[in-house]
């Protein structure tokens, strides 16, 4: 006697037929899902390659600056006194050495036409992700183009247009036509760890399945495009952080079941959207095609209550110690790293990647999460180990077995990705 039959005879003989079949139905899903996860833990997703891209132009922090009073505030003389300190303390507060910008040095912060800032990002994201796609490709060490069954792309720097993105990268490419594509928009700098688990899902689906996922954000062209400055009245506070903060980047990552030149192992994703928060990180466009960010005070501390809760579950459902953990954190700033280290009680040198990449190229917004990361991996596999002032790394990169990728966005919701190195 199987076991419906045995619920069947319990609710002839007992008269409770409603209840048996709902215990039998309950027993079933429990069982199903113990096979799914059996069946599930068979199989392992790998990151088999990837590549970091930046545009040709490097500025220093205190070029940024100038630039940002000399073309959008039209010089010194049309501050106001205490905007001026509050400009000089918030580009150096930023902690940014380098960045990397497409414009020329007199065309940052100049005001753009719409259809001018959409030419100019959409050329931009076109020549950077397939430049870091092809490098992940190669860094694959035996992909081929043509194997490439998906391209899942991601962009913060969105414009209204069509045909999208995912299309002009996979002509460029010279990806198979009938590959399956997917294009990814305003989910803001949580972007790329947000499909990074997409990818992991598609890639369990079949063993055949190699997903090639390209996010690539131009921030800095916010910058070309903030509200109107009035000379002599006071500055806009956030179009002075966003200036000071935002810079460019590209991160491609390839993921698939083959285990053939596995860089890690995207072991699980969790994703969340922290209650009573809607409100404290808005952008909006006006009629004028002027873009505008808000970020609340606020924003930081509640991402700080929410997180060690989500890090430190899934720590202890995998049975990982947090110290053998790097963490790929959103380079969204000091503050943001230094809570993160603090709410989690990290030491500085897991968070030595999300450091090095802010200080080095600035909050990269989405593209930021496969930068840190590729960056890390970079490093522990290479005989070539990195030096920067004011950054402390791991004395032996070895002893980290796992990486956190942690990235925040509008909602304001969490993105938590573990890697297994």
């Amino acid at each position: 006697m199987d076991l419906k039959q045995m619920f069947i005879y319990m609710a002839l003989t007992v008269g409770t037929s409603s209840l048996a079949y709902r215990i039998w139905l309950l027993i079933k899903r429990s069982f199903s899902s113990q096979q799914y996860k059996i069946t599930s833990s068979k199989k392992a997703v790998y990151i088999n390659g990837m590549s970091s891209t930046f545009p040709s132009n490097c500025y220093r922090q205190i070029q940024m600056r100038d630039m940002f009073i000399k073309n959008y505030c039209g010089g010194e003389q049309h501050i106001i006194p205490k905007d001026l300190d509050f400009i000089n303390r918030v580009f150096s507060a930023a902690m940014i050495e380098t960045c990397y910008v497409n414009l020329p040095e007199d065309q940052l912060f100049m005001r753009m036409k719409r259809e001018q800032y959409t030419e100019y990002v959409k050329k931009t994201k076109l020549a950077m992700a397939c430049q870091s796609a092809r490098n992940a490709i190669k860094n694959s060490n035996g992909l081929q183009i043509h194997q490439i069954t998906h391209i899942v792309f991601g962009t913060m720097t969105g414009t209204i247009g069509a045909p999208s993105m995912d299309i002009h990268i996979s002509k460029e490419l010279g990806l198979n036509s009938n590959v399956k594509r997917l294009n990814v928009e305003s989910m803001g700098c949580l972007t790329g760890f947000r499909l990074t688990g997409l990818c992991r899902d598609i890639s369990l689906e079949s063993e055949n399945n190699i997903v090639l996922l390209i996010v690539c954000d131009i921030r800095s062209a916010l910058g070309n495009q903030l509200t109107p400055f009035i000379p002599m009245e006071s500055i806009d506070k956030s179009n002075v952080i966003i200036s000071a903060l935002f810079r460019d980047a590209c991160g491609a990552a390839i993921f698939s079941q083959k285990t053939s030149n596995k860089i890690c192992n995207v072991i699980d994703h969790r994703c969340a959207i922290i209650d009573n928060t809607l409100e404290l990180g808005r952008l909006k466009e006006f009629n004028d095609s002027s873009i505008h960010l808000y970020l609340d005070k606020q924003l930081p501390y509640a991402v700080f209550d929410y997180l060690p809760n989500l890090v430190n579950s899934l720590l202890i459902e995998y049975n990982i110690d947090i110290k053998i953990c790097q963490f790929a954190v959103h380079t969204g700033g000091p503050k943001i790293i230094r809570g993160i280290e603090k709410c989690l009680n990290l030491d500085e040198e897991q968070l030595c990647a999300s450091w090095y990449v802010m200080i080095n190229y600035g909050n990269l917004s989405g593209s930021s999460n496969l930068v840190v990361l590729e960056h890390f991996c970079r490093w522990k596999y290479s005989s070539i180990k990195p030096t920067c002032k004011n950054i402390i790394f791991p004395k032996d990169f070895n002893q980290y077995k796992y990486i956190v990728g942690l990235s925040f966005g509008p909602g304001i919701a969490v993105e938590c990705v573990l890697f297994q190195l």
